[in-house]
């Protein structure tokens, strides 16, 4: 068996928990096999109240070893596809067989110095973001330990190794968060979580843990005030003063902290406790949602506060947001073309009326124009829903079995083709691929005060509530999704947004 083989064959035996591969089993096959995480069973415990404490700890230290297993592998994976494509199926020489063996360990060390192994610490934005950050660095520290071993390596070779490890590490980190998100759902990863506090920050915080798709199983309150206040189900367990017993009565695996309800003396003590037991610690910040690339600690005295960096793209990155635009606009109308014929002459022989609907709907500033869609609804809409007693002014308004659609329009609606034409208004420079979605003039008129700071940034063709779940989400979640894009805009979220959005078009969930 060759050095090569030895490798991939101990790297998926580890990662997959199965049987060594055969020596015909290629690094491809092993890549893949490592892809299926969600068909794996993971040995994630029995129920909450049958395991040991910090069982979810143990887990998730687990789950970062496997990451990092994964890793190597979508390293190795990306140095023999660049391999082969430059050398074809010849034996690999000395200094590729070193190369293999030792800038795995490398890889490993660089995504691990990005926080990439530490799941329950990072959003899957972040997540996305610290990938792409350390996929570059973690290839120029790979070309620097081939300059070690004697290799010689071309430009093109590293674009190419850089490329595909990328997509690799996309694409299973995607289905480890898949995982991970089922893990916690059917409570297998659920912190058994102490609130400490007993306000009313911390019975919010209660009820906004109780989402399991979270991952923690509030067990009960940690008072601090003389007069704890019981809410939304959960009881008192405790006091500060004895938080290490009640730590070690209720098996409890994390700290939540309502940062409303303690003292600097008390947070001390918790912080304390915790590094005592071995437990999570998280703390309540009453700020916006925002995304963890923005904050910076930073002590003041004897205060800790928390920096926030101010969200301003430079001139370069808004030139660079526009030209995104165009390009990706342009070829997207180029090779939609076939299709978006086809819908036309569709539309046109499905029911009287134009072709392309044309409504008058805000972006930023609050300039109006006029928004680009294939038409989808019967031309007299606005009597039906007179007719029904229903007020489009309403903000987000859509009607999930709404009698205007069409029979072609429906189904162009699920598959989001209505709303290819708005590419064009990207390339007029009326919205952007990526913002709020503009709303039409008279819901805004009707909800000026509530809609106007959407208004900040260019509307967009798609944005951050529709990646959460499109028309399935409240109109107040839609409001606080637009807020934190505006309030977290960058490029980087940008590109996010949009590979996001892939997915969410080919599950169709909240498409109507």
């Amino acid at each position: 068996m060759s050095a090569v083989t030895a490798f991939e064959a101990g790297v998926v035996e580890q990662l997959l928990g199965r049987a060594p591969l055969s020596e015909s089993t290629s690094l491809t096959q092993g890549l893949v096999q490592t892809a299926h995480l969600d068909r794996l069973e993971l040995p994630l415990g029995g129920p909450a109240g049958e395991r040991s404490p910090d069982a979810v700890g143990r887990l998730y230290r687990r789950i970062a070893a496997k990451l990092a297993l994964a890793d190597a592998a979508c390293l190795v994976f990306a140095l023999m596809v660049s391999y082969l494509v430059r050398f074809g199926f010849s034996p690999l020489p000395g200094e590729w067989v070193a190369l293999v063996a030792t800038a795995p360990f490398v890889w490993i060390g660089v995504f691990h110095a990005f926080h990439l192994h530490s799941p329950q610490h990072t959003s899957s934005w972040e997540q996305f973001k610290n990938v792409i950050s350390a996929s570059g660095v973690g290839v120029i520290a790979v070309a620097m330990v081939s300059f070690w071993s004697h290799s010689t390596f071309s430009r093109a070779w590293l674009g190419l190794t850089w490329g595909v490890a990328l997509v690799a590490e996309l694409v299973v980190r995607r289905l480890f968060d898949r995982h991970i998100a089922k893990a916690r759902a059917d409570g297998r990863l659920a912190f058994r979580t102490l609130i400490v506090g007993a306000n009313n920050e911390a019975g919010s915080l209660a009820h906004a843990l109780k989402d399991r798709h979270l991952g923690f199983r509030p067990l009960g309150y940690v008072s601090v005030e003389t007069s704890p206040v019981e809410a939304n189900g959960i009881r008192v367990l405790g006091h500060i003063d004895d938080i290490e017993c009640v730590i070690e009565d209720h098996q409890a695996e994390c700290l939540f902290v309502a940062s409303s309800a303690v003292s600097a003396e008390d947070m001390l003590r918790v912080a304390q406790a915790s590094r005592r037991k071995g437990v999570e610690l998280k703390v309540s910040a009453n700020v916006p949602q925002m995304l963890t690339s923005r904050l910076n600690v930073q002590p003041v005295g004897d205060v800790m506060s928390l920096s926030l960096r101010p969200v301003r793209l430079t001139r370069g990155q808004m030139f660079t947001k526009r030209a995104l635009d165009v390009v990706v606009s342009a070829a997207a109308l180029l090779v939609a073309a076939p299709v978006l014929a086809v819908v036309a002459v569709a539309v046109k022989l499905s029911s009287p009326g134009p072709v392309l609907f044309k409504q008058k709907r805000v972006t930023k500033d609050g300039h109006v124009f006029s928004v680009l869609k294939f038409r989808t609804m019967r031309t007299d809409g606005d009597r039906i829903l007179e007719e029904m007693g229903i007020d489009p002014k309403v903000p987000f308004f859509k009607l999930q079995d709404d009698p205007r659609v069409t029979r072609i329009g429906n189904l162009i609606r699920k598959t989001s083709i209505d709303e290819l034409p708005q590419l064009i208004n990207v390339i007029r420079g009326e919205m952007s691929l990526v913002g709020p979605r503009p709303l039409p003039v008279d819901q805004v008129l009707a909800n000026e005060h509530l809609l106007s700071p959407r208004h900040e940034v260019k509307s967009g063709v798609t944005g951050w509530w529709q990646i959460q779940g499109r028309s399935d989400v409240t109109p107040e979640e839609a409001l606080r999704l637009d807020l934190f894009y505006i309030e977290n805009w960058s490029l980087s979220l940008d590109v996010y947004v949009l590979l996001k959005t892939i997915e969410v078009l080919i599950k169709r969930k909240g498409a109507y």
